[in-house]
């Protein structure tokens, strides 16, 4: 039990030396988590570990239950861009910039040892853009970004299984395909359950859910009843080859009306794919590959991707310089119209795919990129990342969409191969462990297919500074 875990541990602490009660304490504060409710406060109960003027509200015990327990927490995040030529001179124009204000705060109710109930709301706000907010993704005034229950169904001491129902969030892998959508202001949920098996040799999520489609009022963020969502997700370790690991992924997706250039239907996606990643003596790799097959209104579904990235870290040099490259190719469809729909999917992505801040102009459909990364480390919380995407569609029949899947400049018609190259850099201060604040610029130089279109796309400027106090 917690409660005489910790009177006891309190005991044995005042009897006992500074190192000992050192010992049993983190030597580093928590790091916050993409997901908050992957966070556990437990060794709070401690009293010696308490440090921090938050400790008070991560770990309040509950008085009618001696294992259950409290935590508290929240976020402000305060986000200013600027697009010079957004979108490449076809969108909406803001020559000013905007800011985008997100702030958040959740409820971690640990009732029981095998019940627990996690309740996060969110208020995400824009101000001054030029056309007001982007649907689903810049504003939504005050909704509940998560709200679920999960019941302990075994739990022993190498194994746990737990089943969450609810509105929830998910992260898998490097986020290529399944992501909280961290860059824009408002993040992607979903509603409904999931599963959690973990051993010491697996971790395993399935999932059946629909996302929710944000508007912009109060309490305004519903299920989208046009798509569903489910699959299978696991990461196993590799001790045979130090450092390594290896996921394997099954991901389906069902949308009405889901558009693409071919046009406009249903359409029923299953995703198999595998991840290798891991790191060993400063090198660091992450590859994936996928496949992609279903239904497009009456005709079939035949897409893939495959992408890379590769680095390695300079320890005895100064700043520790991590060099690296990246590159990936997602399938374009090609042939007439009853051919197999060919345009990669990539889901439910990352908000941080090509480039820094907020610069992704692009989303992995129909695309090959290519490009080297640099990270300098300027002091122990102070970092520079810079690097160089250059893309290329892989069929000249499709054209090149967004992150959220959407067709941005049409390719029929259009002989060209070249997008165009995309240089960014970002600044990242950790000044202390609760407060970051970053800076990130970046710049598109448009290649013969975006000079082609019509009208004829132009250089983008991005540039934007960012600060987030989390608790």
């Amino acid at each position: 039990m917690i409660r005489i875990a910790c009177a006891g541990l309190s005991v044995l602490l005042s009897l006992s030396s500074r190192t000992l009660a050192q010992s049993l304490c983190p030597a580093n504060p928590q790091p916050y988590t993409l997901l908050r409710q992957d966070e556990d406060y437990r060794y709070l109960c401690n009293p010696t570990c308490r440090h921090d003027d938050w400790d008070r509200l991560k770990y309040v015990p509950l008085e009618a239950n001696e294992d259950g327990y409290l935590t508290f927490g929240g976020e402000i995040r305060e986000w200013y861009e600027g697009f010079r030529n957004a979108s490449w001179g076809l969108g909406t124009q803001d020559d000013n910039g905007y800011l985008l204000q997100r702030l958040s705060t959740y409820l971690d109710i640990h009732a029981a040892p095998r019940l627990r109930f996690f309740v996060q709301l969110t208020s995400a706000i824009e101000a001054g853009r030029s056309g007001g907010p982007r649907p689903v993704t810049d504003e939504s005034k005050l909704f509940f970004e998560e709200g679920f229950a999960d019941f302990g169904l075994s739990k022993t001491s190498d194994e746990s299984v737990v089943l969450r129902l609810g509105r929830q969030e998910f992260e898998f892998g490097s986020g290529r395909f399944v992501d909280v959508r961290e860059g824009p202001n408002v993040r992607q949920a979903f509603d409904g359950v999931s599963a959690k098996w973990k051993t010491s040799a697996w971790a395993v999520d399935g999932l059946a859910a629909k996302p929710v489609l944000n508007g912009d009022g109060v309490l305004d963020a519903p299920p989208n009843h046009d798509s569903t969502f489910w699959g299978v997700y696991a990461v196993h370790p590799l001790p045979e080859i130090n450092g390594g690991n290896f996921d394997l992924y099954y991901l389906g997706l069902a949308r009405k009306n889901a558009q693409f250039e071919k046009g406009s239907q249903n359409e029923l996606r299953h995703t198999v794919g595998g991840r290798f990643w891991g790191g060993r003596n400063g090198l660091s790799y992450n590859s994936e590959t996928m496949f992609q097959w279903g239904a497009f209104g009456p005709n079939g579904i035949r897409a893939w991707a495959t992408a890379h990235d590769t680095a390695y870290t300079f320890r005895s040099a100064m700043l520790y310089p991590q060099i690296g490259a990246t590159a990936g190719i997602a399938s374009g469809t090609r042939g007439g119209s009853a051919s197999p729909l060919g345009t990669f999917n990539p889901l439910f992505p990352t908000g941080f795919y090509f480039g820094q801040g907020g610069i992704s102009l692009l989303g992995p459909l129909n695309l090959f990129e290519a490009g080297p990364h640099i990270t300098l480390q300027l002091a122990r919380s102070l970092s520079l990342i810079a690097d160089d995407h250059t893309f290329w569609r892989t069929s000249l029949q499709d054209g090149v969409y967004g992150l959220g899947v959407n067709l941005l400049v049409a390719g029929q018609g259009n002989s060209r191969r070249y997008v165009g190259n995309q240089p960014s850099v970002g600044v990242y201060w950790n000044a202390t462990h609760h407060l970051s604040v970053s800076t990130a610029y970046g710049h598109f130089f448009v290649g013969s297919f975006l000079m082609q279109a019509s009208p004829p796309g132009k250089a983008v400027d991005y540039a934007a500074v960012w600060t987030t106090y989390r608790f």
